[in-house]
């Protein structure tokens, strides 16, 4: 008796491994550039080189500060809880920090005068400084705290999230007004 092979069931079946194989390859590649990715991330950051230039603001907006904003940024494509700036950046030069941010809020305790600068400037040796791995992302924490230089009472809690592709949210919480987010760009000055 002759035993015949079916050329269908013996194609499909080495059709289904080939794709296997191909899907299976992929995701190491991914992997393996995920990980190459966060590498030079934590380079960048280790080197205490670089900067973040911020692109948006984001805004913690009250009703006050929401009727406001929203006239002010009548006809230029901004909202009240996210405007498109530019020229801002966080400068990280080996133990100091310096940064000048626009700030659209409400202050919330009286601290004296901000000498006619109502944005958030700080150029200083931070406190309690960490740097550490997100425990789920492919990203990196910075936390500080620092002092504004223009006015010698407001303090910033700082945490910048850092992801391997450069990117940054960058959360600050004034000691007398109300927070205020960012988004930028990670730049190596290297």
């Amino acid at each position: 008796m002759k035993h015949r092979i079916t050329i269908k069931p013996l194609a499909y079946s080495l059709a289904l491994l080939a794709m296997t194989l191909i899907v299976s390859c992929k995701p190491s590649q991914a992997t393996a550039e995920r990980t190459q990715a966060l590498n030079n991330l934590e380079t960048i950051l280790n080197s205490k080189d670089f900067k973040i230039d911020i692109h948006t603001a984001l805004p913690y907006t009250t009703r006050a500060t929401t009727q406001v904003l929203n006239q002010l940024m009548r006809n230029t494509g901004n909202t009240s809880n996210r405007i498109t700036v530019s020229g801002y950046d966080i400068t990280f030069k080996n133990d100091s920090i310096s940064g000048q941010l626009p700030y659209y809020g409400e202050q919330q305790l009286s601290s004296g005068s901000y000498n006619g600068n109502m944005g958030i400037v700080f150029n200083d040796k931070p406190q309690s400084f960490t740097l550490t791995k997100h425990k789920k992302r492919d990203a990196y924490i910075i936390k500080f705290n620092i002092n504004d230089t223009k006015n010698t009472v407001e303090t910033y809690r700082i945490t910048i999230t850092v992801f391997s592709n450069n990117t940054a949210d960058v959360n600050i919480i004034p000691s007398h007004r109300n927070g205020i987010s960012y988004k930028g760009q990670l730049i190596s000055n290297e």
